[in-house]
């Protein structure tokens, strides 16, 4: 009996210490899982905005392609013809080069104050 008594007793301390150490571990855990979480949803935005992007960028070349055929002078030719209407020749010489107009100089106003 005398033994147990003349053992030193672990301090309160100790225990507090190894509760906070737990709670420091627990709540680290839980904010690496928070920040891995909202970095997992930001890439999958990214993700979505570059699809987004990719597929507009598709777009614009079907756009482009689709305006090209549109004019192309051959196909426009023939779509006229099978639309009845009537074509008319045009020379080199009945072409004319029209200049766009050119802006009038700006001139500041001043007002009197008074």
């Amino acid at each position: 009996m005398n033994r147990l008594r003349s053992e030193p007793k672990t301090h309160p301390s100790v225990f507090i210490s190894l509760i906070l150490a737990a709670l420091v571990v627990v709540t680290g855990g839980v904010m690496h899982a928070v920040y891995k979480n909202s970095q997992v949803r930001t890439a999958r935005l990214i993700d979505q905005a570059e699809q987004r992007i990719d597929q507009t960028r598709v777009k614009i070349r079907m756009i482009e392609v689709n305006t090209d055929e549109l004019l192309d002078r051959f196909d426009m030719r023939e779509r006229l013809r099978e639309n009845g209407t009537q074509m008319i020749e045009v020379t080199p010489a009945d072409i004319e080069e029209v200049e766009p107009a050119r802006p009038e100089p700006e001139v500041a106003s001043a007002r009197d104050p008074s």
